[in-house]
């Protein structure tokens, strides 16, 4: 059994990107050069009941938004608008038998983000199977300016911010609720020169991981620094709320980093528009992540957050 992100990167290996694909595998989504001036972003995720939702207890209306909504987190973090969608999914007989308004409800969902986020339901696919029920989405997106934000452009001396408070997610269903950061990004692609930028969807431990990793270089979080989310049990130790705050996942919160020089009138910037921003660390040299306390002390932060076995 191998990992998520070392699957990944054996296939980052096997498959080169050929034009007229710019970036492949291993973002929040492809990049594809469209002509010489203008460029398609394109995302995919696959939901499964009983791993990202449980039809027991959850409506199909949650789960068809929760299923495009994270593709939408996944375009926020590249700095781009949706324009369509495509949903597959694959439904058995018996759950369609035991409830007849299951795909109408699910649509209902689907149309809540396609309204809100104003963008076309453009096409897709329906199987039925005896397994769990699964759905697919993949959307399309161009970026609010004139790039897309990566992984890759953080460089050392860059602030390292968070769009909102972590931890809780999956406990409270706020991963069904969440509200994805498009009108964050489109704020900070119109406000400042983004370095680097991903969601939040696995945790902030693996994910800024996987930004360093990603850009070749570390960081440095402050703990006193990192917003911890309301949903975290104001009752339980310090250092059992920060751990939720860095392994939970599910957060959808947006990670970005901007340079040094660029974080001071960025933060003025976010307080006059009611931008939510909080600044955790800073980007260095080396790899890795280090965790700073009030004290000064320093620890590197283990690698923690959901990851698929393969």
């Amino acid at each position: 059994m191998t990992t998520e992100r070392q699957f990944i990167r054996d296939l980052q290996a096997q498959f080169p990107t050929l034009h007229p694909v710019k970036i492949g595998i291993g973002d929040d989504g492809a990049v594809l050069d469209v002509s010489a001036d203008s460029q398609q972003v394109i995302v995919t995720d696959l939901l499964l009941d009983g791993v990202h939702f449980d039809l027991n207890v959850t409506s199909p209306f949650l789960a068809g938004r929760k299923a495009v909504a994270v593709n939408l987190s996944d375009l926020a973090a590249m700095g781009c608008r949706p324009t369509a969608a495509f949903v597959s999914l694959a439904v058995s007989q018996a759950r369609l038998h035991a409830s007849p308004d299951f795909l109408r409800d699910l649509y209902r969902g689907i149309q809540q983000m396609t309204e809100e986020f104003q963008f076309s339901l453009a096409g897709g696919d329906t199987n039925s199977w005896s397994g769990p029920f699964a759905i697919n989405v993949c959307l399309t997106g161009v970026p609010f300016s004139g790039r897309p934000f990566l992984r890759t452009g953080a460089q050392p001396g860059d602030a390292i911010f968070v769009t909102g408070p972590l931890g809780g997610s999956l406990q409270a269903g706020r991963h069904l609720t969440f509200m994805p950061r498009l009108h964050i990004s489109e704020w900070l692609s119109r406000n400042v020169e983004v370095q680097a930028m991903m969601d939040l969807s696995d945790g902030l431990s693996i994910d800024l991981h996987r930004m360093m990793e990603a850009s070749r270089t570390s960081a440095e979080i402050f703990t006193s620094m990192i917003p911890i989310h309301a949903d975290v049990p104001a009752e339980w130790s310090a250092d059992k709320r920060l751990a939720a705050a860095l392994s939970d996942g599910e957060d959808f919160e947006l990670l970005f980093t901007v340079s040094e020089s660029a974080a001071a009138t960025l933060q003025v910037a976010a307080i006059d528009a009611a931008v939510s921003l909080f600044q955790i660390g800073r980007v260095a040299t080396g790899s890795g992540v280090r965790l700073i306390d009030l004290s000064g002390n320093n620890r590197s932060m283990d690698v923690t957050g959901w990851q698929h076995g393969l």
